[in-house]
């Protein structure tokens, strides 16, 4: 930590920074961090209007584990109701409200919080009006215990700036379709991605898929759309339009579209050498990923190409089998030869709930025993395909030709 009053002024001047510079926020983020230490720093905000979160930005975040909170774990959260409830005037430390007897068993912290490395977390709104809710947050890890006191008093001086700088600058913080949190995130993973209307319509090709498309002639983009082999864009299409059709009839909210992805595998002759590419798409709901893609069903697509790199990508994992974070985290740690009890420790997480974790591994993947798991990681992706698809009620739906 450094609570100097050097770090103090330098934070003052960074934040103030910030309502000439939307960008300067990332400034503050660390310097925070690198003043009260822990495991991560994280504002958000929700757009009161739409109802959607509109802003999500810290220090030491990872975007494959957001997507993952939006997607799934924001609906067992049980921080939430109390962050609903919360004066501005006031900090939310969510240990005095969960003790350990409640994080041993519970779900969200079990599966998502603490394989995440974080256990604590110390919260307060600088803005909750009609506009929007802009809160910043404080995450630390397990054996780090809570805030300490001198870091709170820190952070207490340094409150009335934060809030004034978030009211001056609300604009940054409330909806708008050129600065989506969902858009930004896909953007930052390494894994290609595009997101597209259910018409085929490309809205973003994250920096990975735009160089995806001078590696293979399977898929290209023209006039803003998605161009396949005549023999698969029907198909996918179609399976885009099913899946707005079940959201609509579900009403968005409760649809479980989200949940599950279809695989695209194409192949073509042509050239030296046949090209082989693996698509995994699902639909995305606003109602069900807090509108923070947009405000109109999006179709997130996957793809893993066999030039890309040779490992274990947990972002393909995801997609390909409806692994959570925590479980790709612990599938990798099998594949490197460590036992589950050494798993557990690592993560700081109970042994049954590495256990629990392990037969849900198996039972996504159409796997029974820790080599066969292992052969499969290792052979990605032509193994986790053609598995997925001989699977009975697997969450892979494919199209092939």
């Amino acid at each position: 930590m450094d609570l100097s009053q050097a770090q103090f002024e330098r934070a003052i001047n960074l934040i103030y920074d910030t309502l000439d510079d939307r960008s300067a926020w990332r400034g503050v983020f660390e310097c925070l961090h690198e003043a009260v230490g822990g495991r991560a720093v994280h504002m958000l905000a929700f757009d009161a209007v739409h109802g959607a979160l509109s802003y999500s930005d810290g220090a030491a975040m990872t975007p494959q584990i957001d997507l993952e909170y939006i997607q799934k774990y924001q609906f067992i959260d049980p921080r939430v109701a109390l962050i609903r409830t919360q004066w501005t005037e006031e900090w939310l430390h969510c240990h005095e409200h969960f003790d350990e007897a409640f994080v041993s068993t519970n779900p969200f912290y079990q599966e998502y919080l603490l394989p995440h490395g974080a256990r604590y977390l110390s919260l307060c709104k600088l803005v909750d009006n009609k506009e929007a809710t802009v809160m910043l947050a404080f995450l630390r890890r397990p054996g780090e215990g809570p805030m300490p006191p001198e870091a709170l008093a820190f952070l207490d001086r340094l409150r009335p700036h934060l809030q004034r700088a978030a009211r001056m600058g609300l604009a940054q913080f409330v909806y708008s379709a050129q600065a989506l949190v969902g858009h930004a995130l896909v953007d930052k993973l390494r894994q290609p991605v595009m997101l597209l209307t259910t018409g085929g319509e490309v809205v973003l090709a994250n920096e990975a898929a735009r160089s995806l498309l001078g590696s293979t002639s399977l898929v290209q983009v023209a006039d803003k759309r998605l161009v396949l082999p005549q023999a698969y864009r029907r198909a996918f299409l179609e399976q885009c339009a099913e899946l707005e059709h079940q959201a609509r009839a579900a009403d968005g909210a409760g649809a479980e579209t989200g949940k599950a992805f279809r695989v695209l595998h194409m192949s073509s002759e042509a050239g030296a050498a046949p090209d082989v590419l693996y698509g995994f798409f699902t639909l995305l709901v606003p109602e069900r990923t807090l509108g923070s893609f947009g405000l109109r069903p999006l179709v997130m697509l996957f793809f893993y190409h066999p030039t890309s790199a040779q490992e274990i990508d947990s972002d393909l994992l995801t997609a390909a089998f409806g692994l959570s974070h925590a479980e790709c985290r612990v599938a990798s740690l099998l594949a490197d030869g460590m036992p589950l009890k050494s798993i557990a420790e690592a993560l700081g997480v109970q042994y049954d709930t590495v256990r629990k974790q392990l037969m849900s591994i198996y039972q996504k993947t159409a796997t029974n025993r820790q080599p066969e798991l292992v052969r499969l990681l290792m052979n990605l992706p032509a193994s986790a395909v053609q598995r997925a698809l001989k699977a009975d009620g697997g969450p892979l739906q494919g199209i092939t030709a």
